[in-house]
């Protein structure tokens, strides 16, 4: 029995391009402590104005109606504000067990070590996983302007910006996270919207 697991990052849904990104945010880190993350958020802020003008893209009320619906049960359910989360979550499935992995993000995770070289973080936990599970089949859908390389070249795996494509498939469990350290802090609720969308459809 194949588990399907489809996993939702937040920066996904940040109605800024690559170029963006890169010059209103911070430079990315894993966990940073939360009041120094405000702080460097705050930094940002003074310096680049425009940024509170950022929403999300059209999408992210396709996808939140979509869960609605999706009749998600509660235990199958998993939120964090870490992507990296979802790994302790797939090592609690037994090794045998083959696994389908969607993953909605605008970054693919599949890199290298980085940030002081910790084993798993929220940039290579699917890396990790598929090093440990090599049968894993896996999906990302991506933002036309995502980063498609690792240090092997492009990402190896199905990737597509047809988001709608995610709504054929039955899900076994559901992960969203947050990442604020790549999420300006005026669209928090954004993914409490989420959240909150998960857990309704599995009460209704």
């Amino acid at each position: 029995m194949m588990v399907r697991i489809l996993s939702i990052d937040c920066d996904y849904f940040i109605a800024a391009s690559a170029q963006e990104r890169d010059l209103y945010f911070p430079r990315g880190g894993d966990e940073i402590p939360h009041d120094t993350l405000r702080s460097i958020w705050k930094a940002r802020y003074l310096q680049y104005p425009q940024l509170a003008d950022i929403d999300v893209i059209e999408q992210f009320q396709a996808v939140k109606n979509h869960l609605i619906l999706a009749n998600i049960k509660e235990e199958n359910f998993f939120r964090s504000s870490t992507h990296k989360s979802i790994k302790d979550i797939i090592d609690k499935l037994p090794e045998h067990m083959p696994l389908r992995i969607v993953n909605i993000d605008f970054h693919h995770d599949y890199y290298h070590y980085y940030s002081g070289g910790n084993y798993c973080n929220c940039g290579n936990w699917l890396r990790r996983v598929i090093e440990e599970r090599p049968e894993t089949e896996v999906k990302w859908i991506r933002r036309a302007d995502s980063e498609l390389c690792s240090l092997e070249g492009e990402f190896p795996y199905e990737h597509d910006t047809d988001i709608t494509s995610v709504f054929d498939e039955v899900f076994d469990l559901v992960f969203i996270c947050q990442s604020p350290e790549w999420s300006p802090p005026h669209l928090y609720h954004r993914y409490e919207e989420l959240v909150r969308a998960a857990l309704h459809s599995g009460s209704a």
